[in-house]
């Protein structure tokens, strides 16, 4: 698409790159859900967590409902990038839906954890309800994210003439591993201790790392071409 400067492409992935970190920082630091409480926690015990982090919580359901949508910027360069390689439009329609829905998933939970902790004294059954309808959206929302992802894979793995485009084979590889591994988390619903649960090893750790290290390669192999881009078009008087 020749009428989207790479400056502009530029700035935006920087966009979401700063609020993808300022979401990951209220994430930890504030809302203290890395990792979240054991699903093993009864009402008693999620209550007094969040009497214990009270304005904590609600502070990082501010910052995060600054920050939680950072996947839209990275899905509307994705998109343009896509158009430019030379994919067909069904496949940057469905990058730039599927990152859409997939951030309201992200939107959401510290939403539901900054509703838990805005009342104190409430209800301990409704503070748990809350809490639990905040992680298990996190961790088992998986549906949204498949789609911009098989879109990328089928996208790096066509051949292309353009020159810089940022997706290469191993990108593609990189993609299908990354999402192979984010679809353990919908089984967050049936343990609730062990690899499967909604702080283990399969379902929170290990898609947490893939989706942080699948951040910093996108905006890497974007950066890395936009600015080939723009030295290109620079270079031949454009």
């Amino acid at each position: 698409m020749k009428d989207v400067s790479e400056r502009s492409q530029i700035a935006v992935v920087w966009w979401g790159i700063a609020f993808t970190v300022i979401y990951g920082f209220s994430l930890g630091f504030l809302l203290h859900m890395v990792p979240p409480p054991t699903a093993t926690l009864d009402t008693a015990g999620i209550a007094a967590f969040y009497a214990e982090h009270h304005d904590s919580i609600r502070i990082g359901a501010v910052v995060a409902s600054w920050s939680s949508a950072f996947m839209l910027p990275f899905a509307a360069v994705l998109t343009i990038q896509m158009l430019r390689h030379g994919a067909s439009k069904l496949w940057a329609i469905l990058t730039v839906m599927g990152g859409s829905m997939m951030s309201i998933f992200l939107v959401l939970p510290p939403l539901f954890w900054g509703v838990a902790a805005f009342t104190e004294g409430r209800d301990e059954n409704a503070t748990a309800l809350m809490h639990e309808l905040g992680t298990l959206t996190l961790v088992t929302t998986d549906q949204f994210y498949i789609f911009m992802w098989v879109a990328l894979i089928v996208v790096s793995f066509k051949a292309t003439s353009v020159s810089h485009s940022p997706f290469p084979r191993w990108y593609g590889y990189f993609t299908i591993w990354t999402a192979t591994m984010f679809e353990a988390g919908a089984f967050a619903f049936l343990p609730r201790t062990g690899p499967f649960a909604w702080n283990g090893a399969l379902v929170f750790w290990n898609p947490l790392a893939l989706f942080g290290l699948w951040i910093a390669v996108t905006s890497f192999v974007l950066l890395r071409s936009l600015r080939a881009q723009r030295e290109a078009r620079e270079a031949a008087g454009g």
